[in-house]
């Protein structure tokens, strides 16, 4: 009689730490899902990933929070139900660049994220502005000037833009795709 308890409870914790062993990070779908691959947007990098041709339940929408975990060769998301999905993993690329070869000025704004967390310019250049100033760039609007430049400010901004017809600046990321 005692060894059924037992056993329930070696069962019961079995699972649940087989359950708990993945390592889940946050991220957002960075892009309309395209066919079977899916593209999620983590605080550095871009990851794709396929999903089999019979699973056809996984969905996703610009801009939604997802929970993922790369592991050995698979990229497994969890879906709104928190049901687990394993994609094969495509590719893992650095989200920003440190490099950026229109520096200076005779730029203009393309668009501005309501939310003032990215900035599009002209030549289709996306920027991701510090949490710290998207109130203040939220209110920029297109085709106002801007500047862009090196920055060592913060390190964890490479570029500073500066909106030359407002006299005003933002820390800044340039994202490379």
């Amino acid at each position: 009689m005692r060894l059924l308890p037992h056993l329930a409870l070696v069962l019961l914790l079995t699972h649940g730490l087989a359950g708990a062993e993945r390592a889940w990070k946050p991220g957002v779908w960075a892009f309309p899902p395209s066919g079977r691959t899916f593209v999620i947007e983590s605080t550095t990098d871009f990851i794709t990933g396929e999903a089999p041709a019979d699973d056809a339940t996984l969905a996703a929408t610009v801009g939604d929070s997802v929970q993922y975990a790369v592991e050995q060769g698979a990229l497994v998301v969890l879906d709104a139900q928190t049901r687990e999905h394993s994609l094969r993993l495509v590719s893992s690329v650095r989200k920003y660049s440190s490099t950026y070869d229109a520096l200076g000025g005779g730029h203009y704004i393309k668009a501005v994220a309501r939310d003032g967390s990215r900035v599009t310019l002209e030549d289709g250049s996306r920027w991701d502005v510090d949490a710290r100033l998207r109130f203040a760039v939220a209110d920029w609007a297109p085709d106002e000037l801007i500047s862009i430049r090196r920055s060592n400010d913060d390190p964890a901004f490479a570029f500073e833009i500066d909106n030359t017809s407002r006299d005003d600046g933002a820390l800044t990321n340039h994202l490379i795709r």
